[in-house]
């Protein structure tokens, strides 16, 4: 049976994305290096970090220096701008005390434990885990075995909610179920999550019985 529903953040339970983009553009821009939303889509789709697209794109710019600068902003947006996605919180207090819960998110801890108290979520999740403490992130899957190991539970007892492709890949590889409700601003194409148990287009639809029906489909 499921034991443990593990939530992604961004882009799933609260409305970042367009955000994060906003505060990477400033940051880019200051330096003549403005983004896209193009060249945003393509480090999203490809799971980039600012090294991997000041790599991949020769540019004159300090990794770090840029990540600091952008923390500096984001967290900005965290105060002022944030919003939770709709249904996100419906969710929550429905699972819980069902089930036990857990967020597993790419952004930092600093952030996740930032947004989660925002909405006066942080006591929902039992745990919370940033895969930038992981040897590997997402899409491998050890931010996700991290979590069942943490919680004591086998990964075939977690269902893994998740927005991007790069969730729905490292859960897949952690041998655990995963729900998909694709982050709009992404702009991902609907097959590349055709190897998730379900696929919805809001939270709201995410029921109990949608959880049980991803724990038989491990055993088909």
């Amino acid at each position: 049976m499921i034991k443990i529903i593990i939530f992604d953040l961004d882009g799933l339970l609260v409305d970042s994305q367009p955000l994060q983009y906003k505060a990477y553009n400033l940051v880019f821009s200051k330096y003549g290096f403005p983004l896209s939303l193009d060249d945003w889509h393509e480090w999203i789709h490809k799971s980039m970090n600012p090294k991997m697209w000041i790599q991949k794109n020769k540019l004159p710019l300090d990794a770090e220096k840029i990540r600091a600068e952008k923390k500096k902003i984001y967290d900005k947006f965290i105060r002022d701008e944030l919003e939770l996605k709709t249904g996100a919180r419906n969710l929550i207090n429905k699972f819980y005390g069902k089930f036990r819960l857990c967020v597993a998110s790419s952004s930092r801890i600093e952030s996740i434990k930032s947004v989660l108290n925002k909405f006066n979520l942080e006591s929902k999740f039992e745990i919370m885990i940033s895969d930038t403490e992981m040897t590997k992130g997402k899409p491998y899957p050890d931010i996700f075995l991290r979590a069942s190991a943490l919680m004591n539970v086998k990964p075939e007892e977690c269902v893994v909610i998740e927005d991007s492709v790069a969730g729905l890949k490292a859960a897949k590889a952690a041998g655990m179920a995963c729900i998909v409700c694709p982050d709009k601003f992404a702009a991902t194409k609907p097959t590349k999550f055709a190897n998730a148990d379900k696929v919805v287009n809001s939270l709201d639809e995410i029921t109990s019985e949608i959880i049980e029906t991803c724990y038989n489909s491990l055993y088909e």
